[in-house]
């Protein structure tokens, strides 16, 4: 079992020195390192540059990008990249997301058991932790009504067992067979951030299972990570773009109506403290979504403020 580590990162060079020694001190090696710069200015560049200069026992791959890309940009080049590797499996995570020393190694383990079992899996995924409490928004089950889809975040107790099967995963220590990326292809690029993970299992799912390994653990230090201002936008637009391409047009219609009353109504005024500009906002991204605009929105840029 070969891992390629893909990871992405942008302006946050001191997580980026934390993550990439927790991947050196290993107990089972990665085989191969992608590490792609989007367009970081502070030092992140000149860092990762001296970095591949040193020796190592794996293969290092550094790419740095002209311009931010998102998440789902920075993402979809590593793993262009990891396709030209001798590898069985990426693994993906942010730069903020640091693995255990036997991240690898239970993700072995599991591959192993499951290959006896003839299992036709697709991909693993560890389990996440901000501090001391585990992260379950990260390892999700798809739940769908007449009208509505939702994300239901596996429990806690759960976790208790050698192994279980998921939906969902996001970016952070998900650990995808290169022979399933090669059937499905990239992430999708025009998400730019939010839900690009979420669209990729859907179609991962189609060539296998998906497994958490509870044994296998990455924290994740997210901090204050509530999305607000511009990102509601790409939260918005692409949970509706996503529902539009896997599901039939009631779970549409049910998605969009309730995004609506959520987001862009007066209830958002007087229960989530949302001024008129970002109901406006929300209501441009509910249309993008329905009409299939993606991409980066020429007003709600990177930083934008609302």
């Amino acid at each position: 079992m070969k891992i390629a580590i893909v990871l992405c990162t942008f302006n946050r060079i001191d997580c980026l020195r934390i993550a990439l020694k927790k991947y050196e001190n290993q107990t089972v090696k990665p085989d191969f390192m992608v590490i792609v710069n989007n367009a970081s200015t502070d030092g992140t560049k000149e860092y990762l540059d001296s970095w591949k200069e040193k020796t190592s026992f794996f293969k290092k791959v550094v790419i740095h990008n002209e311009q931010n890309l998102g998440g789902s940009g920075g993402f979809s080049r590593g793993v262009e990249e990891a396709l030209k590797l001798d590898c069985d499996y990426m693994f993906l995570a942010d730069d903020d997301a640091y693995a255990e020393t036997k991240v690898l190694e239970e993700l072995h383990k599991a591959d192993t058991y499951l290959k006896k079992k003839q299992v036709n899996v697709a991909a693993l995924c560890t389990a996440i932790y901000n501090g001391a409490n585990r992260e379950l928004s990260h390892r999700c089950i798809v739940k769908q009504g007449v009208f509505n889809v939702k994300f239901d975040w596996v429990p806690e107790q759960v976790y208790s067992k050698r192994l279980f099967k998921v939906d969902i995963f996001t970016f952070v220590g998900a650990c995808i067979k290169k022979s399933v990326v090669e059937k499905i292809g990239l992430p999708k690029t025009q998400y730019f951030i939010y839900y690009d993970d979420a669209e990729y299992c859907m179609r991962i799912r189609e060539y296998g299972e998906i497994y958490c390994v509870p044994g296998s653990i990455m924290h994740h230090d997210i901090g204050n990570d509530r999305r607000s201002s511009w990102k509601d936008y790409y939260d918005t637009r692409n949970w509706i773009d996503l529902v539009k391409a896997y599901f039939p047009k009631r779970n549409v219609f049910g998605t969009a109506v309730k995004m609506y009353f959520k987001r862009c109504s007066i209830l958002a005024k007087i229960f989530r403290n949302r001024d008129r500009e970002h109901r406006h906002m929300c209501w441009i991204a509910i249309h993008d979504g329905l009409s299939g605009r993606l991409g980066i929105h020429e007003v709600y840029r990177p930083g934008s403020r609302i």
